[in-house]
C-alpha cells in the first residue's frame, strides 16, 4: 500500500502529511523546526509519523517537500562567495543596477546602495560578443575565460556565475565558457544565465544567475544531507522539491537551479487553497498563511493565482517564474515593542522557533503575537494536542511589565491592542494585492491558514468588510497539503521581441517548437510521457514603449502553435492589461511580443479524497471545555471551546467561540457564524447575512 508525504519547512514548525493513495485517508504530523539543520526535522517529522500510523518505511513512494532554506539565505546572505564572468565593458553591471532609489525622492541623501550579490572585486570581463539577434560578432577568448577560472580557483572561489551579452538569443558563448570553467576547475559549481532565464535584460538576469549561483553549494548540499538521512531510515521514496511557480521538481533536477525554490513553501499552500476554494464554490479569494514569523497574501481569481515573470526577495528582483504573493511581517512570534517608550508596535522582529513566544518557555522574553492570544483566553495552554505545553502566566507577565505598565494600561486592553496592530498589518498587506490593483477585497472570500491563520482571520475580515471566511480541513498544514496535489512542472522562455504590425509568425513558431521540445525532454527526465504530460503556451507582450509585460496564455492544439493563436493572444492581451491596469489601447496603440514560452506539466494520478464521515451529532457533542475569554464590545465571556473532529456537518454555531484541532484553532469572534460542509471545511459568515 502506497503512501504519499509532503513535508513543509516553516521558521517555528515542520508539518508533515501522509495520504494513503488507496483509500484517501491523510494523517498530519507538526514538529519544531530545527534552523541550524532543517533536515532534521524533515526527517524526525517523515519518521514519528509513519511510527504513529504504523507504515513500514518502504511504503512510501513519494515526498514532496517545501523548503525556505533557498529564502533563508538570500535573507540573511549565507549563498556562497562567487565570482562573475561578463562580457567585456559590462564589469559594472551589478553596480549600476536599475539605478532606483526607494521612496521619495526626498530620502536621496541618507539612501545607501545595498551590497552587491558579487562585489565588483570578484568581477572579471571576457572579449566575446553576440549581436541582439545572437550572432557572433567576436569569438569569445577561451584562453582569458580558462585563466579567470584558475584565477578564482587560486583564490579559493568555487562558485562562478556567467552572464554574457544576448546570450539569451544564443547560448553557445555561455556553454562553452562553462567547459572551459570545469576543465581547470572540475569541483566549481557553475551557473550560467540562459540556463537560470531565458530572457533579456541584462541586470535581471545577471543578478538571478549570480544568486542562483550562489546558492547551488548551499542547496545541494540540502539535498543531499536529505537523501542521506532518508537513505538512513530506509526510504527509498522519490523526492520532490517545491518551486516558486506552483509545481514540483525532481531532487537532483533542482541542485543546478536553486532560484527556483524561493518560494517554495508558500506557493504549495496556494495550490491547495486553489481546490477548497473550488469545492466550497468561492473560486475568487484572497488568502492569508500565517506563520510563526510572517503572513503571506495571495489573490486568487477564478480559481487561479496571478503569476510573475519577475519578483522581490528582500532587496534584490529576481526573474523566475513565481506566483504573485505579498509578505507582511505578522505570524505568531512577532514581537510587541514601545517605539520612543509609548508607540506600541507589532514585528517585522519574530522569536521564530527558537526562543519563540514568552509562553512556549524556550527563553523567550519579549512578549510576542502569541502571548497576547493566550491571555485573551484564545489559545489553550497547549498545542499540537497537548505535545506542547504553554505558560499562560508568563505570556501574561511579559505583557504586563513590557506593554501594559509602561502605557499605563490593563493587561488586557495591551493584549487587544496587540491584537488590533497585528491585523492592521495584515489588512495592509491584503490591500497591496488587492486595492491598488483595482479589486475590492470585499468581493472575495477569505481563506486563512497557517498554524495561526485561524486565531486573526475574522479580525482581519471584519477591517476589509469581507463576509465570508474559508477554514480548510487541516489550516495548519495546509501548505505541506498542497505538496501532495501538485504536478512536476517545467517553464521554458524565449525573448524575441516583435511588433504586431511586423510579426514573423514562423519565426515564432519555429521558436516555440525548440522550447517545446525542451520540456517534454525535462519531463521525460522526470519519468513522464505520452498521456501523463501536458503542455500549455504563454506570451508577454506590452505596448510599444512600456517597460514591462504581462503574461497571456496562447492556444496550443496536438503541441503546435498557429497564426491565430497568436493573434488572438494579442487580442487577449487588451483584455489582460485592462484587468490589471484599468486601462487598455486596442486599436490605437501596437502591441509587442517581448517572450514566448511553453510550460509543462507532468501528470501524477489524482489521489482519492476520503469522505467526511460524521456522526449525528450537535455542537454540543462537539463541546469539551469553557473557558474565560476577551472580547473587544461584549469583553470578558464563558468561552466554548469545540473539539473540531467532533462537529456535525452542515450546522452553525454562533460566536464567540474557539474550534480546536490537531494543527490549529480557529476563533470565532461576535456576530460571526460557523458551520462545517460535506468537504470538510469551515465556512464562517457575518450574521446579518442570514435572513
Amino acid at each position: 500500500m502506497a503512501w504519499r508525504i509532503g513535508v513543509d519547512t516553516g521558521g517555528t514548525f515542520t508539518d508533515v502529511v501522509a495520504v494513503n493513495e488507496a483509500t484517501g485517508k491523510r494523517y498530519v504530523r507538526k514538529t519544531s523546526s530545527t534552523p541550524d539543520d532543517p533536515s532534521r526535522a524533515f526527517t524526525q517529522g517523515i519518521l514519528e509519523l509513519l511510527e504513529e500510523v504504523g507504515v513500514d518505511a518502504g511504503d512510501v513512494s513519494f515526498i514532496s517537500h517545501g523548503t525556505t532554506v533557498a529564502t533563508n539565505a538570500i535573507l540573511e546572505s549565507r549563498y556562497a562567495r562567487l565570482g562573475l564572468i561578463v562580457t567585456r565593458g559590462y564589469r559594472e553591471m551589478l553596480e549600476v543596477g536599475r539605478q532606483t532609489v526607494p521612496g521619495d525622492f526626498g530620502d536621496i541623501t541618507w539612501w545607501l546602495k545595498p551590497p552587491r550579490v558579487v562585489p565588483l572585486e570578484l568581477v572579471r570581463e571576457a572579449a566575446g560578443r553576440l549581436d541582439f539577434k545572437g550572432e557572433e560578432l567576436t569569438p569569445l577568448d577561451e584562453a582569458a575565460v580558462s585563466a579567470i577560472a584558475l584565477e578564482f580557483k587560486a583564490m579559493g572561489i568555487n562558485a562562478i556565475a556567467v552572464s554574457f551579452l544576448h546570450s539569451y538569443r544564443n547560448p553557445a558563448h555561455e556553454q562553452r565558457a562553462r567547459e572551459l570553467i570545469l576543465a581547470v576547475h572540475p569541483e566549481c559549481f557553475v551557473s550560467v544565465s540562459s540556463d537560470v532565464i531565458r530572457e533579456y535584460r541584462e541586470y535581471e538576469r545577471t543578478l538571478s544567475t549570480c544568486l542562483n549561483t550562489g546558492l547551488m553549494p548551499l542547496v545541494t548540499t540540502y539535498l543531499n544531507r536529505l537523501q542521506t538521512r532518508l537513505a538512513s531510515a530506509d526510504i527509498a521514496a522519490r523526492l520532490y522539491v517545491m518551486k516558486s511557480s506552483g509545481g514540483i521538481i525532481h531532487a537532483s533536477e533542482m541542485a543546478p537551479q536553486p532560484i527556483a525554490a524561493v518560494l517554495s513553501g508558500p506557493a504549495a499552500g496556494i495550490v491547495t487553497a486553489c481546490y477548497y476554494g473550488k469545492a466550497a464554490g468561492y473560486p475568487n479569494l484572497i488568502t492569508i498563511d500565517i506563520g510563526g514569523t510572517s503572513t503571506d497574501i495571495c489573490l486568487i481569481d477564478q480559481g487561479t493565482p496571478h503569476m510573475l515573470t519577475e519578483g522581490r526577495i528582500d532587496i534584490y528582483n529576481i526573474k523566475a517564474p513565481m506566483i504573485d504573493m505579498h509578505t507582511v511581517g505578522a505570524g505568531g512570534g512577532s514581537i510587541a515593542w514601545l517605539s520612543a517608550g509609548r508607540s506600541l508596535r507589532v514585528g517585522p522582529q519574530s522569536a521564530g522557533a527558537q526562543p519563540g513566544p514568552v509562553c512556549y518557555s524556550r527563553g523567550g522574553t519579549a512578549p510576542a503575537l502569541t502571548d497576547a492570544h493566550i491571555v485573551l483566553g484564545r489559545v489553550s495552554p497547549y498545542l499540537l494536542g497537548g505535545s506542547i505545553r504553554l505558560d499562560p502566566k508568563a505570556a501574561r507577565r511579559a505583557i504586563e511589565e513590557q506593554i501594559a505598565r509602561p502605557l499605563g494600561i490593563s493587561v488586557e486592553d495591551a493584549a487587544m491592542g496587540i491584537l488590533d496592530l497585528a491585523t492592521n498589518n495584515i489588512a495592509q498587506g491584503i490591500n497591496v494585492v488587492s486595492v491598488k490593483r483595482g479589486r475590492d477585497p470585499r468581493d472575495y472570500a477569505l481563506m486563512a491558514f497557517g498554524g495561526a491563520g485561524g486565531l486573526n482571520a475574522c479580525l482581519v475580515a471584519e477591517s476589509l468588510g469581507i463576509e465570508v471566511i474559508i477554514a480548510p480541513p487541516s489550516p495548519g498544514v495546509t501548505s505541506a497539503e498542497g505538496l501532495l496535489s501538485t504536478n512536476v512542472r517545467s517553464d521554458r522562455v524565449i525573448t524575441d521581441v516583435q511588433r504586431e504590425d511586423a510579426l514573423d509568425v514562423p519565426r515564432l513558431i519555429r521558436e516555440f517548437n525548440t522550447i517545446h521540445a525542451q520540456v517534454i525532454d525535462d519531463l521525460a527526465r522526470e519519468g513522464f510521457t505520452g498521456a501523463e504530460t501536458a503542455v500549455t503556451g504563454f506570451a508577454d507582450m506590452r505596448y510599444a514603449g512600456q517597460a514591462y509585460e504581462v503574461r497571456v496564455p496562447m492556444t496550443v492544439l496536438d503541441a503546435a502553435l498557429t497564426e491565430s493563436a497568436v493573434r488572438n493572444a494579442i487580442k487577449a492581451f487588451h483584455r489582460a492589461h485592462d484587468d490589471r491596469f484599468g486601462y487598455e489601447y486596442e486599436g490605437r496603440h501596437p502591441v509587442e511580443i517581448v517572450n514566448i514560452g511553453a510550460t509543462g506539466f507532468g501528470l501524477f494520478p489524482p489521489l482519492v479524497t476520503a469522505q467526511e464521515q460524521r456522526a449525528d451529532c450537535s455542537w454540543l457533542g462537539a463541546r469539551k471545555d469553557v473557558r474565560r475569554g476577551v472580547f473587544r464590545g461584549v469583553g470578558e465571556v464563558e468561552l466554548p471551546i469545540y473539539e473540531r473532529s467532533l462537529a456535525p456537518i452542515g450546522v452553525s454555531v454562533p460566536g464567540p467561540c474557539i474550534i480546536e484541532q490537531y494543527d490549529s484553532t480557529l476563533v470565532v469572534e461576535p456576530g460571526w457564524r460557523a458551520a462545517l460542509d460535506e468537504a470538510g471545511q469551515i465556512i464562517l459568515t457575518h450574521q446579518h447575512q442570514e435572513a
